[in-house]
C-alpha cells in the first residue's frame, strides 16, 4: 500500500496562553485499485464410470479491489480507516495508542490476525490462494497489544464472535451470546535475513446455537450447529528468507473445524492442511513471481466421503511503470480430486490467465 501526504495541520499557541507548545497533527489519505482480465478452463471428470467430462470456459473484467484508506496521526495516537468501495463496506475503523516503544494498544474494527505470511499481504497482492488461506477469518470489532523486543514482537488480540458463516450455499447465522475469537501472533527476525510468522487463532461463533429449527407438531427447538463451540482453530508456522534480493516465504497452515456432533450423524472435526511456498525476483522494475500450494481437506466422514486433495502454482510477473502503477500477467493452475464415495472420485483440472493493473495514491 502506497499513501502519500494529503496535508500537515499545525496548530501553534492557545488563545490566552503565550508560549503554547506546538501542537501538530498529520492527515494522509490514499487507495488501492486492481483491476484484472480474467480468462479460465475448468475441466470436470465425473466420479460416475463412463461419464463425459464437462468443460466450462469463462472470460471476464473484473474489479478486483477498490479501497480508500485514511490515516490521521497526533503524538502517540493514530486513527485508521480503511473502506472497500468495491464491496461497499468498512473493513478497518481502529485508534492506537503507543504507550512506550515497546508497548501499543489498538481498538476498533481490524483483521483478526491467522495463520502465517500468505495471509498478512494486501489483498492486492493476490493472484492465488490456499485452502486455508482461504479461511481467514475476516474483520471484526475488538482489541489488540502489540509487544515488541527488539527484533521480535508479539500480538495479542481479542475480538467479537463470529455472528454467520456461508456453507452449501447458504447462511448459517449465530445467536448472539459474547463469545470471542482470540489470536496470538510472534513475528521475529534472525540475522536480517529470516523473518519468522507464527499465529494460533481461535474463531468462535457468537454461540453454539444457531438459526436451525427442528419442528415436531407444535413445538419448535432450535438445535446445536455442527459448528459447535469452537467453530475454528487456525495455526501457522513459516518463514520469510531474503537472500541476494530475492523473498521466499514457506509456511504450513491448519485450520480445524471443531464440530459437535448431532444426535443420528455422523458429523466429525474436519482439518485443511496447506502448505505454501512463494518467491518473487526483483529485477530492474520487473518482478517475476511464483507460488504453489498443495492443500488437503479431510470432512471427517465415514469412509473418507467428501475428502479433496489438490495442487495449485501460479507463475508470472509483475512490471512497475512508476512508483504507483504496476501491470501483471498471471498464469494459474489447479488439479484437485474429490472423494464422491468411498471408491470414486470426481476430478477437476483448471487453468487461468490473469493480465490486470493495480495503481495506488
Amino acid at each position: 500500500m502506497i499513501i502519500k501526504n494529503l496535508v500537515l495541520v499545525s496548530v501553534a499557541g492557545i488563545s490566552g496562553f503565550a508560549g503554547a507548545e506546538e501542537v501538530a497533527a498529520k492527515w494522509k489519505v490514499g487507495g488501492e485499485l486492481r483491476v484484472d482480465s480474467q480468462q479460465s478452463t475448468m475441466v470436470t471428470t465425473p466420479a460416475t464410470a463412463g461419464a463425459a467430462k464437462v468443460t466450462a470456459k469463462s472470460s471476464e473484467m473484473v474489479l478486483n479491489t477498490a479501497n480508500i484508506n485514511f490515516v490521521g496521526t497526533h503524538g502517540s495516537d493514530t486513527l485508521d480507516f480503511r473502506y472497500s468501495a468495491g464491496t461497499n463496506e468498512l473493513k478497518k475503523a481502529t485508534i492506537s495508542h503507543k504507550f512506550t516503544d515497546m508497548v501499543s494498544a489498538t481498538f476498533g474494527k481490524m483483521t483478526l490476525l491467522s495463520q502465517s505470511w500468505e495471509t498478512s499481504y494486501a489483498d492486492t497482492d493476490d493472484y492465488l490462494m490456499s485452502l486455508a488461506g482461504a479461511q481467514d477469518p475476516g474483520e471484526h470489532n475488538g482489541a489488540k497489544i502489540d509487544l515488541s523486543f527488539g527484533d521480535h514482537g508479539v500480538s495479542l488480540q481479542a475480538m467479537e464472535g463470529l455472528h454467520s458463516v456461508s456453507s452449501g450455499g447458504g447462511t448459517t447465522t449465530f445467536n448472539p451470546s459474547g463469545m470471542m475469537s482470540t489470536a496470538f501472533q510472534y513475528r521475529g527476525a534472525i540475522a536480517g535475513m529470516i523473518h519468522p510468522l507464527v499465529s494460533y487463532t481461535m474463531v468462535k461463533p457468537s454461540s453454539s446455537r444457531g438459526n436451525n429449527v427442528v419442528i415436531s407438531g407444535n413445538k419448535s427447538t432450535s438445535v446445536d450447529q455442527v459448528y459447535g463451540n469452537g467453530y475454528q482453530t487456525q495455526m501457522g508456522i513459516g518463514a520469510q528468507v531474503a537472500v541476494a534480493g530475492a523473498t521466499v516465504d514457506a509456511e504450513l497452515d491448519t485450520v480445524k473445524f471443531n464440530k459437535q456432533t448431532v444426535v443420528g450423524t455422523t458429523t466429525k472435526d474436519s482439518n485443511i492442511q496447506s502448505i505454501v511456498l512463494q518467491a518473487k525476483y526483483p529485477v530492474g522494475m520487473t518482478t517475476p513471481i511464483f507460488k504453489m500450494t498443495s492443500d488437503s481437506h479431510k470432512m471427517g466422514m465415514d469412509g473418507n466421503v467428501g475428502d479433496i486433495s489438490q495442487t495449485q502454482f501460479a507463475i508470472g510477473a509483475e512490471h512497475k511503470l512508476d512508483s504507483n502503477c504496476r501491470l501483471h500477467a498471471i498464469f494459474t493452475s489447479k488439479s484437485s480430486t474429490t472423494k464422491e464415495t468411498s471408491s470414486t472420485s470426481e476430478k477437476v483440472s483448471s487453468t487461468g490467465f490473469n493480465i490486470g493493473v493495480t495503481a495506488a495514491m
